[in-house]
């Protein structure tokens, strides 16, 4: 998903018309004006920087919740759950959670008939607080991480870092994002998974809202609940990040470098979504265990991420571990195609909103001397041309 920069990729949705690798062809004359350019150009303040990363992706979630309301539903049917017998020695029993869904179709359409929009966009309040705590982190920071890695020469320059230094700066930012994001993520895995009569899978919890809910499981089970599956959700955050930057990154300067491609919107696009396509093949194995340890109830909650992990695999298979993957594509995909045009709309109405043009400065009267060299084309009946002749003359006789 990413605000990803490369040789021919602009920071943040910045201009890409400066290519670094031009500089050695251009005279002093293009080069100053080039740099008087960037100079009267504004650049963003740190803290416009964070309220756009913030609000893109709550942005964009507006319209991808549905598809993340339906992958959290696929990954939980199947589940072994535990309950407890009504009575005072209740005994412990397990059960598997049935299998309501045939596909990612069959629950969008099971959900649509049964619960309406509404329910396709359950838990949508914490899903856009988890996209602004998380993107302050990981959008707003990865610019100045890379460029304390990897300075640039002047403000505005497309940066030129290796992908290893990407990598790093996106999975650091990605570690950041999903610990403030932690508690907004488990709340909206519950408001999401629940529902009524024979469409519940995995545990159920009737909280009214994302502040019941926030109340109810700091009373009932501490402050520490909220961040229960966060060491799972860091490392699915991270290599999320990375896989996002390097293949963003590497798709956009192979079309330009070797295929001629042009920076526009049809190329962000096509490399945001292979970049997706990536990302989720990495992520959706610590998605599934993630969303399992979300949504279990208290009193399996001793179960370690390990044993999460081993109990899928012994249970349900090595291939539950790709359980709504297509439905995860499809929210990633467009979530993260949407976040970066919404990224760079809000960047430039920012940038070109408050910009002034640049001032024409009149130019260099060169030395009468000078003008006469420097303007060989000249009409020979010119005085200066007639000068620089009887000049060369005089000095053709003396010798």
């Amino acid at each position: 998903m990413n605000t990803f920069t490369t040789k021919s990729t602009p920071l943040l949705g910045g201009s890409s018309d400066h290519d670094p690798s031009d500089a050695s062809r251009k005279s002093p004359s293009s080069s100053s004006s080039s740099t008087e350019h960037h100079e009267s150009k504004r650049e963003l303040t740190q803290l416009e920087n964070f309220a756009i990363s913030a609000l893109a992706p709550s942005m964009a979630v507006l319209f991808t919740n549905p598809f993340d309301t339906v992958k959290v539903r696929l990954q939980l049917q199947g589940e072994f759950v535990r309950t407890r017998e009504p009575g005072r020695n209740g005994k412990e029993i397990v059960r598997v959670s049935e299998k309501v869904y045939k596909s990612s179709l069959d629950c969008l359409v099971k959900t649509f008939r049964h619960e309406g929009m509404r329910g396709l966009q359950k838990g949508l309040f914490p899903a856009i607080l988890k996209e602004s705590s998380k993107n302050i982190f990981r959008l707003g920071l990865y610019d100045p991480i890379l460029n304390a890695m990897h300075p640039l020469s002047y403000p505005g320059e497309v940066s030129t870092a290796p992908a290893w230094k990407r990598m790093i700066a996106g999975a650091t930012c990605g570690a950041m994002g999903a610990i403030s994001a932690n508690p907004f993520e488990l709340v909206k895995t519950r408001l999401q998974s629940h529902s009524s009569g024979g469409l519940a899978v995995g545990n159920q919890y009737a909280y009214k809202g994302t502040f019941s809910a926030l109340r109810t499981i700091i009373a009932n089970d501490g402050v520490m609940t909220l961040y229960r599956g966060s060491m799972i959700s860091i490392a699915r955050s991270m290599l999320g990040s990375a896989a996002n930057l390097t293949t963003y990154s590497l798709l956009k300067d192979h079309a330009r470098n070797n295929w001629g491609a042009q920076d526009g919107i049809m190329l962000d696009m096509m490399s945001s979504l292979v970049s997706a396509f990536v990302s989720v093949v990495v992520m959706n194995p610590m998605d599934v265990v993630r969303i399992r340890l979300y949504n279990r109830s208290s009193q399996s909650a001793s179960q370690t991420t390990l044993q999460s992990c081993r109990n899928i695999l012994t249970t349900e298979g090595p291939l539950a571990f790709y359980k709504g993957f297509s439905t995860h594509f499809m929210r990633i995909g467009p979530h993260f195609t949407l976040t970066f045009v919404f990224l760079g709309m809000l960047k430039r109405h920012l940038i070109e909103g408050s910009t002034q043009p640049p001032s024409v400065k009149t130019p260099k009267i060169l030395h009468s001397k000078d003008e006469s060299v420097a303007t060989p084309s000249s009409s020979p009946s010119s005085p200066s041309t007639r000068s620089l002749t009887t000049g060369v003359i005089t000095r053709q006789e003396q010798a």
